[in-house]
């Protein structure tokens, strides 16, 4: 398993080290900061993070003063999100040989100006060379009250769920910057940069709500890799389960503009955009009406109750308060994946337009939420088999043979679909299992073959094999039809040793090309031939070649994309 299958938490949790002086140590790894004894009072709170170009901000694109603020702010946001206030930083460097002492100066005025603003002392660091690319490391410390630490497994059952401001607007910042034009209202565009090169860490905020919250206020966190995921590090931490309602999830004014403009959903960039940096946090339901009302009174900022702690495990998301029923677990189909940024994706196999991503990631959460709805489905028939199967032997003992007969039809139509181990990786898996489901549905008759040890499957990311295989075999779905419409697709190694990823469909009528694409049977005619350059592009990023044939005699469509790897 590679870095980008494996994703900075699951690099976090191999981590098994000793303490050797456990007695200084209160908090370790797993929250915003590690938690130190201090005084009688206080505690110390301690964490870092690394920005690297080209990883956390292009160089060209943000100024050297944006890129001091905002790793400070980064920093000084963990601070916050444990309940304390942060006093000290250290920053260290690594720069290119191309970096100019006026770039160094303009990182430290932006570096000096948010410490001014928080009160916060740079009281020392590093300074190293770097082969090409800048990197910024700053650790913090900071101050909290003993009885205001909060910590993400502090979440109880019963809390609502809050947030301190609106969302999505980093990443509509980050979506002008990507598509490298300024052709937007200027208060809208200075408003979204602001945001993504400035955020400000709710170092006020904080205070403000344990002044008024006290010992109400329970788990915290800081949204910097997405609302969903840190929901998710909550629900996990604190062996519980959150559901969040879609309408009351706040929406950044200007983020929601560009969103309009440019096509996209707002709020899939509040949920799963990150870098916000608002704090997400839990408190006790019965206090958070007066909670809000005395917030805005004080700060004239709003305090929004976006869903409820409940037992259980994971994140759902409804459209409304409505659709939940008190304390239970909504149904599979509501739950929704961890989704945020991930540090080890590789941005070299991906393409700068992020909708296209967007898109591949939000059938990705759908394919795991059926799955999980089957693995659900299952326990439950298991559950009660024991029940169904002492019903058929009373009716076999009472000689109803003809009753025996219906109840064990009817037990084999209520059998859930079996999950079928295509291979050992799990997104694969996912991906033909969900498909599966879908040619069945459409009487498509579906055969799969994988070479277990492909190369191709041990250096492609999850990323682009689901863009690649879901689009392949949509494309097979869509298309295959006939008196008897099947779909194959195998993975294997020809006589040269390339990686062969074959699919061939019925398909009685031949494709047709309009201006070199291909012209789609989808209703939604404007996204036709989209598919094709999906596999096209990812099948070239890992140097293969993609190629595609109709059989006229045989009545069938091949596609193939051949890897040679050296």
């Amino acid at each position: 398993m590679n870095m980008q299958t494996l994703g900075e938490f699951g690099l976090i949790d191999l981590i098994d080290l000793p303490f050797p002086n456990p007695e200084s140590v209160l908090v370790g790894i797993g929250d915003d900061c590690a938690v130190l004894p201090y005084s009688d009072t206080h505690y110390q709170l301690v964490s870092c993070d690394l920005m690297v170009e080209d990883i956390h901000f292009i160089r060209k694109k943000i100024t050297p003063y944006q890129l001091g603020y905002k790793a400070v702010a980064v920093n000084l946001s963990d601070i916050a999100a444990m309940g304390g206030s942060p006093t000290h930083i250290l920053v260290s460097a690594a720069l290119p040989p191309d970096y100019t002492v006026t770039e160094w100066q303009e990182l430290y005025r932006g570096i000096g100006d948010i410490c001014s603003r928080y009160g916060v002392n740079v009281i020392g660091g590093d300074t190293t060379a770097s082969a090409d690319k800048l990197c910024i490391n700053v650790t913090v410390l900071g101050l909290v009250e003993q009885q205001n630490l909060h910590l993400r497994r502090d979440a109880k059952v019963g809390d609502a769920v809050f947030v301190t401001g609106a969302l999505g607007g980093s990443r509509a910042g980050l979506e002008l910057v990507l598509r490298d034009n300024s052709a937007f209202p200027d208060a809208l565009y200075t408003a979204l940069m602001r945001c993504h090169y400035q955020p400000e860490p709710c170092c006020h905020e904080i205070a403000v709500l344990n002044s008024l919250a006290g010992v109400h206020l329970h788990a915290l966190n800081d949204i910097s890799d997405g609302l969903v995921s840190e929901c998710h590090e909550i629900a996990e931490a604190s062996s519980c389960a959150m559901v969040l309602y879609k309408d009351k999830i706040p929406v950044h004014p200007a983020a929601a503009a560009l969103a309009e403009q440019t096509k996209n959903d707002c709020t899939h960039w509040a949920l799963t955009g990150g870098e916000d940096y608002q704090l997400l946090g839990t408190v006790d339901a019965a206090y958070a009406d007066e909670l809000c009302a005395q917030y805005t009174a004080l700060t004239g900022k709003q305090l929004t109750m976006i869903g409820t702690v409940i037992a259980g495990n994971g994140v759902y998301l409804l459209d409304s308060a409505e659709q939940c029923e008190a304390g239970q677990q909504p149904d599979m189909q509501y739950y929704i994946e961890k989704a945020g940024y991930n540090h080890f994706h590789d941005k070299s196999q991906t393409n700068v337009n992020d909708g296209a991503d967007d898109e591949v990631t939000q059938l990705l959460l759908q394919q795991i939420a059926e799955l999980n709805r089957q693995i659900e489905a299952q326990r439950v028939y298991r559950h009660d088999l024991k029940n169904h199967l002492a019903c058929v032997s009373g009716l076999l003992e009472c000689a109803d043979y003809s009753g025996a007969r219906n109840y064990i039809r009817q037990l084999s139509e209520a059998l859930p679909q079996q999950d079928v181990r295509y291979h050992d990786r799990t997104v694969l898996n996912i991906l033909l299992n969900q498909k599966a489901a879908l040619a069945k549905e459409k009487n498509i008759e579906f055969q799969v073959h994988c070479a277990q040890n492909s190369e191709l499957l041990s250096r492609i990311s999850d990323f682009d094999l689901c863009t690649l295989l879901g689009n392949l075999i949509d494309n097979g779905i869509e298309h295959a039809n006939g008196a008897d419409p099947y779909l194959y697709l195998d993975l294997f190694f020809d006589d040269a040793g390339n990686t062969v990823l074959r699919m061939e469909n019925s398909c009685i009528t031949p494709p047709v090309l309009q201006h070199g694409v291909f012209v789609s049977c989808k209703a939604d005619k404007a996204s036709h031939g989209k598919g094709m350059e999906q596999i096209r592009c990812t099948t070239e990023a890992y140097d293969g070649i993609f190629s595609w044939q109709y059989d006229d005699a045989a009545e069938r469509f091949i596609t193939q994309c051949v890897f040679e790897f050296a």
